[in-house]
């Protein structure tokens, strides 16, 4: 925590909305910095700006001067203010460290409850996302010599990304694919010529692309130039003589020439003009990796800071002034191109798997950022509908205070509908909090639908907390907590009866233990490991050992639903569902829906097409309008069988039951553990006795149990077999 000990802050008026503002004084780069509070309402309008920023190790620290008295700043902060001050002029921010006494919970509280209207009324956000490596490059004598220090700032143009149905085109069109004669576009065919674009599937939306009237960025668009030109020559970062900071500038400069590219609606492969292994292409996706492993993408709070401003967002990266929206469109409309089709599939595949996963993760990052920003704008949602939302959709921040998990979020539920108990209170712990609100959720939706989300309860939250209660933290597998809540949503193995809601146990030995009703459904008798894509080697393999687990037998029926047990043990390895992605949003969207015969036809092929390919056999098959099916058709095949494993599977395991079911299940399950379908659940949940009482059970996590998740197994009518049971 950074120190104020020295620091008289003043008593703020909550009544009047008060905050400080801090006065940053001019100075030369390496001067010492030097502040001043002032306080002021946020009923005056007053004029200002906000700092996001990462506070970083709280233990490594420098001295700032605030009012006259020496304070400890991060070091982090330290840097962020000096890449923010000016010289000549002081300048007004808002800072959270600083303007916030951090030695008073109850002002701590009170203030953070104004944030979300503290980064609206901003004139500006300046997010300081990290040095960028060049002042490591720079000598401190040199440093010494700055006023300022030096700024590259780049421009997002006023390009507009125009949903279509048809695949661009060339008439109506520069060289670039920039819409010059919107009415010539509209009334002309398509046609598959336009340059850069290339029409991928008739049911694919497509993006058009609407350039300002004054054109694009000039600075920005020489720097496009340079940087397609470096990776052209061919003796580019071969020169001995180029010196490590110039190279850092270059390929910083080609990192986001590619950014602007791509936000402007250019394909990823028109980004690379050169080999995949020139030192252009490959030093400008350094760039990229660094700029997105930075912490201030992981954080909890910076969320609403991104997103609440209602005025301009700046991004520093180093030296880097870039507006934050042009970072977050170019990763966020990535996968519209290597994952459509013909635009830009086939370069993706040419790529090298560190390439790929540099820009995938830079994707993904952005996605999800832009994604809760679609949501918000969108959809109106009731308050406790969009925090579950936004806590599913944020598992993967940190904040090294665990209720910020939750406080940082609630900034962004302003103009949601029928607002919930809920306000910043420091006073609570963090046990109580995440309990209150995990109740809250299961109340509001009678549903508990939050008991869906495994993840690893390790971190000493964790192992406080009742079972039931999810740590809103890093989940295992590749499902996100999101997709999860899309997938259990399929199903429907104890439907919804009248009676009581689930409620918090009263005058019992654990008072926070859950009181739901369910059915008993078996035990649990033999277990794998958890299945792991990155250690299996052989995809046919573990659909071998798979079939041996499960004792298949291809002349039998399954002893629950009286199928082929072939076919049972396809849709268990699916978990009955298979996904596709849908490109409506710039960042995409997974959908899931219930396996059919041809799905499951389909995922039995695979096996044979792989179990001929291990044995050194070429199996013939023959399509139904008489053709035979080519390499590539069976390879897509696999593809989409192993596709649709993974994600449902990845790092879970499977089990039988001692009644002969078929079931996969989480990571933490084992032999002895029980299955039982609960009022509430859509889908089966697998529970271990506790020492609680005969009733009492600790959640495991969500099952798929071949045979009961459509209600085949649900309490009747009557509640036979339904009884009372204490999660703890």
């Amino acid at each position: 925590m950074m120190s104020s000990s020295k620091l008289q802050y003043e008593h703020l008026d909550q009544q009047d909305h008060s905050i400080r503002l801090l006065r940053l004084l001019p100075g030369r780069w390496l001067d010492n910095i030097y502040c001043e509070l002032q306080t002021v309402s946020l009923d005056d309008n007053p004029a200002y700006h906000a700092l996001s920023y990462v506070w970083g190790n709280p233990q490594d620290t420098g001295l700032i001067t605030v009012d006259g008295s020496p304070f400890q700043a991060t070091k982090n902060l330290i840097t962020a203010l000096r890449r923010l001050r000016s010289s000549i002029d002081a300048k007004v921010f808002w800072v959270d460290a600083v303007c916030i006494n951090q030695l008073d919970m109850n002002e701590k509280t009170s203030q953070l409850g104004l944030m979300a209207r503290i980064y609206k009324s901003a004139a500006d956000v300046q997010v300081f996302l990290g040095e960028s490596g060049v002042l490591d490059l720079i000598p401190h004598e040199q440093q010494a010599l700055w006023d300022d220090p030096p700024r590259t700032h780049w421009v997002r143009d006023a390009t507009m990304l125009i949903h279509t149905e048809h695949p661009p085109h060339k008439d109506g069109l520069d060289s670039r694919g920039v819409i010059i004669d919107w009415g010539t576009y509209l009334r002309l065919p398509s046609s598959p010529e336009q340059p850069g674009y290339k029409p991928a599937s008739r049911e694919v939306p497509m993006w058009a692309i609407l350039d300002p009237s004054n054109g694009l960025n000039a600075a920005d668009q020489h720097r496009v130039d340079q940087f397609f030109a470096r990776q052209q020559d061919p003796m580019h970062g071969r020169h001995e003589e180029l010196p490590p900071l110039e190279r850092l500038r270059h390929n910083q400069s080609g990192a986001f020439a590619m950014m602007k590219m791509l936000s402007n609606g250019r394909c990823l492969k028109v980004c690379c003009q050169g080999p995949l292994d020139s030192s252009a292409w490959q030093g400008a996706l350094n760039v990229i990796a660094h700029l997105v492993s930075l912490p201030w993408w992981s954080r909890a709070w910076v969320l609403q800071e991104a997103i609440l401003p209602q005025r301009d967002v700046l991004a520093i990266y180093g030296e880097i002034v870039v507006p934050m929206g042009l970072i977050e469109d170019s990763g966020a409309v990535l996968p519209r191109h290597y994952a459509r089709g013909d635009c830009c599939k086939r370069f993706w595949n040419s790529l090298p798997q560190a390439q790929k996963a540099t820009l995938e993760k830079f994707a993904n990052t952005m996605g999800q950022l832009e994604g809760i920003r679609q949501t918000l704008n969108m959809l109106r949602m009731k308050q406790i509908e969009m925090l579950k939302y936004l806590i599913d959709k944020t598992r993967f921040k940190e904040a090294t205070d665990p209720r910020d998990k939750i406080y940082g979020l609630l900034g962004l539920l302003s103009n949601c509908d029928e607002p919930i108990d809920l306000i910043p209170d420091y006073h609570l712990s963090a046990n109580d909090l995440y309990t209150k609100v995990a109740m809250q959720m299961i109340s509001y939706t009678r549903s508990l639908s939050i008991l869906h989300h495994h993840e690893f309860r390790s971190s000493p939250l964790c192992s406080e907390l009742p079972s039931w209660v999810p740590c809103w933290g890093p989940t295992y597998g590749s499902l996100t907590p999101f997709q999860i809540g899309e997938r259990t949503a399929n199903f429907l193995a104890c439907p919804p009866e009248p009676g009581r809601i689930p409620h918090l146990a009263i005058d019992t030995p654990c008072p926070n233990a859950l009181v739901v009703q369910g059915r008993f459904i078996s035990k649990v008798s033999a277990v794998t490991t958890p299945a792991s894509k990155e250690t299996t080697s052989l995809f046919i393999d573990l659909l071998t050992f798979l079939q041996t687990f499960f004792d298949i037998d291809p002349f039998s029926l399954h002893p629950i639903t009286q199928e082929p047990e072939e076919d049972a043990l396809a849709r268990t390895l699916l978990s009955d569902q298979v996904f596709e992605v849908r490109y409506e949003l710039k960042a995409g969207q997974v959908v899931f829906s219930r396996a059919y015969a041809g799905d499951i036809q389909m995922f039995r092929l695979a096996r044979q097409i792989l179990m001929a390919q291990k044995m050194g056999q070429t199996l013939v098959l023959i399509l139904p309008n008489g053709t035979v099916m080519d390499d590539e058709a069976k390879a897509h095949v696999v593809m989409h069988a192993e596709e649709n494993f993974w994600c449902a599977n990845e790092g879970r395991v499977f089990f039988r039951t001692e009644e002969g079911h078929f079931g996969s299940g989480p990571r933490e399950t084992n032999v002895g553990d029980e299955v039982w379908v609960v009022l509430g659940s859509l889908v089966p949940l697998v529970l271990r006795r506790a020492t609680e009482g005969e009733e009492g059970r600790r959640l495991v996590g969500y099952a798929y149990v071949h045979g009961i998740m459509d209600g085949e197994a649900a309490p009747g009518v009557n509640g036979e077999g339904k009884r009372e049971v204490y999660l703890v």
